[in-house]
C-alpha cells in the first residue's frame, strides 16, 4: 500500500512536527507500506529550486519554489500572493498524485494541506486522512494575541474545519483535540485518535555526562531542567519564579534552561530582575547534544499555562523525557495530564502556582527514592504504552477501513 503523507514541512527542519512525520514514515515502511511525502510551499530549504530528494530511504517531493505570502512586498499582495500559491499548491499535488498513483493520501496539519490534496483525491477516488496536530488558532490566541473575536480566529477555524468535513477520515493526535472537534460539529464517528509517541529504541536512558556537569558547575548539584521552544505557551516565567522561591536552596539546586525562543529576552530580563544570575540560559544546542544535557538533570518541567490549546494538545517532549529515565514535573493542563500521572510517572502542580512548583521541586530533591520509583514508572509506561510501533499501526487500520469502504460502494 503506497501512502502519500502531505505536510507542512519534514527534516531537515527540526521540531516535534518532524519528529512525529519521520516516526510515522520509518514505522509504516517497517510496516510494509510504502510511504511517500510532499511538504507545503511553507517548507523552508536552502535551495527552493529543488524539486525531489530521498531523505532516510524516503522520496520528498518538494514545492518550495512556489512564492508564500511572506514573500510578498507589501501586505495587499500577501492575499494576491496566497490565493497563487494555494492554486499552483494543488495543482503540484496533483501532479505528484498521477505520478505516484498512492492508495491513500494522508495530510498533516494546517488546513492548507488537506485543502490542497482534496481536489487530487477526488479526481483520483483516493480516501484523504487529515491528521489534526494542533489548533491552529488558539496557538495564535496565546502566542499572537489574537482576538477571539476577530475575522482572522474565525477564518482559521472556519478553513480547518471545511477540511475536516471534506476529508474521509479525520486523526486527531490527542482524546481533548477530538472533543474539541466534535463540540465544534465534526462528527466523532469519522475520528480516530493516534496519539503522540516515542521511539524507545532511540530514546534510551543514558550515564550522566559527568564532564559536562563539570563544565557548566552541575557537579553535586540537583539539576531541574527544560529543553525546547521558549515561548509564552510554556509558562517558563513560572519556573524562573518557583527557582527564586527556593531561596538558600538554589546553592544546593542548578536550573538549566537549554533552547531559545520568542520569550528568552523576556525570561532573562525576569531572572535578572529576581537576581537570579546563577540560571544557566544555553541557548540553541546541536542536535547531537541534546541527549547530553538530558542526562545531566534529574528533573525535567513542563509548567505549561492555562490556555485552550494547552488544555487540548499534547506535547511530544514529556514522552521523550521519560523514555530517558527522567521524572517529569508538569503543569495541571489537560494536554499534560493525558501523559503524566502525579505520583505515578511523575508530579503534577497547579498551572501558574510557582511556590507549589518550588515545593514539587524541593520534595523530589529530598526523597532520591521517589525520584527513582518515578523515573522508573515513567519508562515502563513508554515503553508499554505509547512507543511508536504500538501506536502507528493504527493508522494501517484506517486506511484498510476506508479503502474497504470505497471498494464496497464501487461495486454497487
Amino acid at each position: 500500500m503506497k501512502v502519500l503523507h502531505v505536510l507542512e514541512k519534514s527534516l531537515p527542519d527540526t521540531g516535534g512536527y518532524t519528529i512525529r512525520a519521520r516516526a510515522i514514515l520509518e514505522q509504516q515502511r517497517r510496516d510494509g507500506l510504502d510511504p511517500v511525502v510532499v511538504t507545503s510551499p511553507l517548507m523552508p530549504l536552502p535551495d527552493s529550486s529543488v524539486r525531489s530528494e530521498v531523505l532516510f530511504g524516503i522520496r520528498h517531493h518538494r514545492t518550495s519554489y512556489i512564492p508564500t505570502p511572506a514573500q510578498a512586498p507589501h501586505k495587499l499582495a500577501s492575499y494576491a500572493y496566497r490565493v497563487s500559491m494555494m492554486r499552483r499548491y494543488r495543482a503540484a499535488v496533483m501532479e505528484i498524485v498521477a505520478a505516484e498513483r498512492p492508495d491513500v493520501i494522508h495530510a498533516h496539519s494546517s488546513y492548507l494541506n488537506p485543502l490542497a490534496s482534496l481536489p487530487a483525491a477526488r479526481r483520483f477516488g483516493l480516501p484523504l486522512v487529515y491528521e489534526v496536530r494542533t489548533l491552529w488558532g488558539e496557538s495564535a490566541v496565546v502566542e499572537d494575541g489574537l482576538d477571539t473575536q476577530s475575522w482572522k480566529y474565525k477564518m482559521v477555524w472556519w478553513l480547518e474545519l471545511k477540511a475536516m468535513r471534506q476529508a474521509d477520515a479525520v486523526v486527531p493526535i490527542a482524546r481533548a483535540i477530538q472533543d474539541e472537534l466534535a463540540r465544534r460539529g465534526i462528527d466523532a464517528a469519522k475520528m480516530t485518535v493516534v496519539p503522540n509517541g516515542v521511539d524507545s529504541g532511540r530514546f534510551v536512558p543514558r550515564a550522566r555526562d559527568e564532564e559536562r556537569a563539570r563544565t557548566y558547575g552541575l557537579q553535586g548539584k540537583f539539576v531541574v531542567g527544560f529543553i525546547g521552544t521558549m515561548r509564552r505557551l510554556e509558562g517558563l516565567s513560572t519556573l524562573v519564579e518557583a527557582y527564586a522561591a527556593l531561596g538558600a536552596r538554589r546553592s544546593q539546586i542548578a536550573l538549566v534552561l537549554v533552547g531559545d525562543g520568542p520569550d528568552r529576552p523576556d525570561l532573562l530580563r525576569l531572572a535578572q530582575r529576581l537576581g537570579l544570575g546563577e540560571i544557566l540560559f544555553t541557548g540553541n544546542v546541536p542536535h547531537e547534544e541534546v541527549a547530553s544535557w538530558y542526562s545531566v538533570m534529574d528533573v525535567v518541567v513542563y509548567p505549561r499555562i492555562r490556555a485552550t490549546i494547552n488544555e487540548r494538545v499534547t506535547p511530544l517532549k514529556p514522552l521523550e523525557t521519560m523514555a530517558l529515565g527522567k521524572v517529569c514535573i508538569a503543569s495541571d493542563v489537560g494536554g499534560l495530564l493525558e501523559l503524566v500521572r502525579d505520583d505515578e510517572t511523575g508530579v503534577i502542580f497547579a498551572a501558574g502556582d510557582a511556590p507549589a512548583l518550588a515545593r514539587a521541586i524541593t520534595a523530589l530533591a529530598d526523597d532520591p527514592r521517589r525520584l527513582e520509583r518515578l523515573g522508573a514508572a515513567g519508562l515502563e509506561y513508554v515503553r508499554r504504552e505509547r512507543d511508536w510501533s504500538a501506536i502507528i499501526p493504527r493508522t494501517r487500520q484506517l486506511y484498510e477501513q476506508l479503502i474497504g469502504a470505497r471498494a464496497r460502494v464501487g461495486r454497487r
